[in-house]
């Protein structure tokens, strides 16, 4: 027991394992994750494609390469650490339990990574103002306002996201920026500004006169008729705002597809065009917001682990510069 035990704590066999796991972990963010075969094998030569695909290396972190060398790391981190304590304990004089302190939050660290990696979760929408998502835990995120900042060259400046975030009629976070290096977390979640888009949406009016949206990829069940906004046609792209009806573009039109008791048919509406009571106003162009959320369970682990990892880090130094004093 004492010899297995010996073996695992080895310093030759941890840095070979750390050695091993840089490599290869390097190597997995090279080559694409998760792909079928037949991109691999568009990718790369033959060879390389079945070897990549058959060794499991196209799901590196889910595999028995990468699962069991970590798991052997943290047997190897694990006996040293437990080995080391005993003896600081029992050793005569001054203790030094900084590297105690930083191979527990090493050992913490690769547990949080291996718990980030397995529960990681996200999910991403896309919304212009006044759109809103419902999130897991029942609280609703409405996109108030989105902003493109530019320099004066062009160049991009920073995408703003002016959202409120609600649950059961409460307020929980209102006129919240969500910015690139900004994000919002909460319940578990973090949100963050990822991309921007240029949007297309359809007006429609009803008989009181009341106006709403049809966004391009939306749908809409009009009595028995349902309506699904496929593209506009012959629409500037680029135009911003809401056009009437006679200050559209002559071969504006809506590409909708009509589902209803007589089966599914696809039409061109131009402004104007009447649905039962919904009259077609015209086309809006605006700027919609990319939002990415992504649950990330090993997070607090993950910093409690790097604030031991600096405090031990601290500690160890600090310790030795006394002992060389």
């Amino acid at each position: 027991m004492n010899k297995l035990l010996d073996k695992l704590s080895s310093i030759k066999l941890a840095i070979g394992l750390i050695v091993y796991l840089a490599v290869t972990g390097i190597l997995a963010t090279l080559v694409p994750q998760g792909l079928a075969f037949e991109e691999y094998q568009a990718l790369y030569p033959r060879l390389l494609a079945d070897l990549v695909f058959q060794t499991g290396f196209s799901h590196f972190f889910n595999s028995i390469l990468f699962i069991l060398p970590a798991l052997l790391f943290f047997a190897n981190l694990s006996v040293c650490t437990v080995k080391r304590f005993v003896r600081e304990i029992r050793r005569k004089g001054p203790k030094r339990f900084g590297p105690d302190i930083l191979h527990l939050g090493l050992m913490l660290l690769v547990l949080g990574s291996i718990w980030s990696y397995s529960g990681h979760q996200q999910g991403a929408v896309t919304l212009s103002p006044g759109e809103g998502v419902e999130l897991p835990d029942g609280s609703t995120l409405v996109l108030r306002d989105f902003r493109f900042e530019q320099y004066d060259d062009g160049r991009p400046k920073d995408w703003i996201s002016t959202v409120d975030l609600s649950k059961n009629g409460q307020i929980i976070k209102e006129g919240y920026q969500l910015k690139v290096n900004a994000p919002l977390r909460h319940a578990g979640l973090t949100l963050y500004q990822a991309s921007y888009s240029q949007r297309s949406s359809l007006i429609l009016r009803d008989a009181e006169g009341h106006e709403f949206r049809l966004g391009q990829g939306e749908s809409l069940e009009l009595g028995g008729l349902s309506v699904f906004f496929m593209a506009p046609e012959g629409t500037d792209p680029a135009g911003d705002g809401v056009l009437a009806a006679d200050q559209q573009p002559d071969n504006a039109r809506a590409v909708v597809q009509l589902s209803d008791a007589d089966g599914q048919r696809v039409e061109r509406l131009a402004p104007g065009s009447v649905l039962g009571d919904v009259t077609v106003i015209g086309f809006r162009n605006e700027l919609a917001t990319g939002i990415e959320a992504v649950d990330d369970p090993g997070y607090p682990l993950v910093l409690v682990a790097l604030i031991l990892i600096a405090f031990g880090t601290a500690l160890t130094f600090i310790q030795k510069l006394k002992e060389l004093a």
